[in-house]
């Protein structure tokens, strides 16, 4: 509701976005680890250099695009609030498709939230800051498990533990 008042209307369009994208993210997840053959682990994949090309290039179109919306409509701080929109975005799109690198975009997208409610709302400006923290955690544990995981199988002839595929 703030959002709407402050004339965030990326913050309201993301809310939307994650309350459908969210449960579908979830159900991929849970359909992959149905059908695994074994234990339920999940690898999470890693970008390679065409990959980050890719979802940097869909996150400035989507900044750009979204940006010019917001304006046209007269939103408050239209770029701030699309460049969230856009690193959300992705991040939920690598987050369903198991890569890492997902945590960078959450970290980014907290950073660019801190942003856009400088000396609007400090208690959602402290949100962010705590959802940041929990980003980077959460990439450093990955990171931490993620190398754990290849030490263990290193050499594992185990067709359904792939430690870096690409796309």
């Amino acid at each position: 509701m703030l959002a709407l008042q402050k004339g965030f209307y990326g913050e309201v369009l993301t809310t939307l976005y994650f309350t459908v994208m969210q449960p579908i993210g979830l159900l991929v997840w849970i359909y992959q680890a149905q059908f695994k053959k074994e234990k339920q682990e999940f690898v999470a994949r890693k970008l390679d250099g065409k990959g980050w090309t890719k979802y940097l290039s869909i996150s400035v179109l989507w900044w750009l695009v979204f940006g010019f919306i917001y304006q046209s409509i007269g939103a408050n701080r239209p770029y701030r609030d699309s460049i969230t929109d856009a690193t959300n975005g992705v991040g939920q799109i690598l987050m369903t498709a198991v890569y890492r690198e997902q945590w960078i975009f959450w970290a980014a997208t907290n950073v660019f939230s801190i942003y856009l409610w400088w000396g609007e709302s400090l208690q959602i400006q402290g949100k962010y800051l705590i959802y940041l923290i929990n980003s980077l955690v959460g990439g450093i544990s990955g990171a931490r498990q993620q190398k754990a995981l290849k030490k263990v199988k290193k050499g594992s002839d185990d067709p359904f533990f792939v430690l870096e595929q690409n796309e």
